[in-house]
């Protein structure tokens, strides 16, 4: 026994004893009874004791148990820390989160230097005879060390595309260029995702492209055109930067190109919802290097009736053909499976692309091959490149 329980038997005996006569003495059973009372006391004070910790123990296993189990924490949205020089063309990095509705016209491309997504609406024009842009932004991002903004600087020997002949004259003298006006990247502005940022307004004053490093030596542009406040409009699509890998996919079957020739960009249009136009483009084998304005071998699938002559121009296996060698277009109607207005395309825009398709015959007799996927207006049903 602790003097702990001495001190408490001496004091119950104390207390009994008050109930003796005065000079009674206390007889050994007693003390016996004190003690056995004090290992009862000790007793149940024990078994209460296990009974609350069990009972706090279930209760907290039952809490556990209706308790959901905590989601995962989502990715970070980061830029990769690190780009190649030259892009897979079948390997999309980022995607655009919450495309607004009021842009419905939009054009997805890669190739092994850039990437990027073009948001249009369109109005008709002041005559009403044809369709004008009337807001449009672009998402484009470039491989290391590739100046993405050479096109606007001007381009390599031979590749510049042909002067504009159609529509009102573009402005020259009249509009001069700003003295002011910064050279490219632009003017430092407020930062985009906490890098350095540049802004830049066309000398014609209607586009504004807002510009950073997403990566080491790898630029980003958004581009807008219509918008009463674009650097605004600018950094909410950069804060829509999605920074997730995924695959390029196609609504048609693979298509084997001319020997050699290496798969060199990507584009897909959707208007509406509904996909319009869907090509593949290939770099000729005798050539080392893309052009940045045009493409040498086009294979791909279209759905728009309105851009061929009705009447077909000759037949190959039964289906009607349109040819058009002046501008190395190709097509073939009648493509088998569920779009009828679908036909096959297959065009060059060099002289590189037209040496590697070969005679008309051969560019026909490729388009002929095109084959849709079973359910090609299910993008989840396309074809992965």
């Amino acid at each position: 026994m602790t003097g702990y329980d001495e001190r408490e038997v001496r004091d119950l005996l104390l207390r009994a004893a008050d109930e003796f006569p005065a000079a009674t003495v206390l007889p050994e059973p007693l003390l016996t009874e004190g003690r056995r009372a004090i290992r009862r006391r000790r007793l149940v004070a024990g078994v209460a004791a296990v009974v609350t910790v069990l009972a706090l123990f279930g209760a907290t296993a039952l809490l556990d148990a209706a308790r959901p189990a905590p989601r995962p924490a989502p990715p970070a949205n980061r830029p990769p820390a690190e780009v190649p020089e030259r892009f897979d063309p079948a390997q999309w990095l980022f995607r655009l989160d919450g495309i607004p509705d009021d842009l419905p016209l939009r054009t997805y491309s890669t190739d092994d230097r850039t990437q990027g997504v073009t948001l249009t609406r369109m109005r008709p024009s002041p005559e009403g005879n044809w369709l004008v842009v009337d807001r449009e932004v672009t998402v484009s991002i470039a491989a290391r060390g590739v100046d993405i903004f050479a096109p606007l600087r001007g381009s390599e020997t031979g590749d510049q595309p042909p002067p504009f002949t159609g529509g009102p004259p573009r402005p020259t003298a009249d509009v001069p260029r700003p003295p002011s006006q910064p050279p490219l990247p632009g003017d430092r502005v407020a930062p985009v995702l906490g890098v350095p940022a540049y802004l830049h307004t066309s000398w014609e004053r209607d586009e504004t492209r807002l510009s950073w490093q997403y990566a080491p030596d790898a630029w980003a542009t958004v581009s807008v055109r219509g918008d009463e406040r674009p650097e605004e409009t600018a950094r909410r699509f950069a804060a829509a930067l999605v920074w997730q890998p995924y695959r390029v996919t196609m609504p048609f079957l693979d298509v084997d190109p001319p020997a050699g020739a290496r798969l060199n960009s990507t584009v897909v249009t959707v208007d509406h919802g509904r996909w319009t136009e869907a090509q593949v483009s290939y770099l000729a084998p005798s050539r080392g290097k893309a052009s940045y304005f045009y493409r040498d071998l086009i294979i791909g699938v279209s759905r728009e009736p309105g851009s061929r002559p009705v009447k077909a121009d000759t037949t190959i296996a039964g289906r009607p053909a349109w040819v058009n060698e002046a501008l190395g277009e190709y097509r073939v109607g009648q493509l088998p499976g569920t779009c009828p207005t679908c036909v096959a395309e297959v065009a060059h825009q060099t002289n590189a692309g037209r040496l590697a398709l070969g005679s008309r015959d051969a560019a026909l007799a490729l388009a002929a091959t095109v084959r849709l996927v079973d359910a090609p207006d299910d993008v989840a049903a396309w074809r992965p490149l």
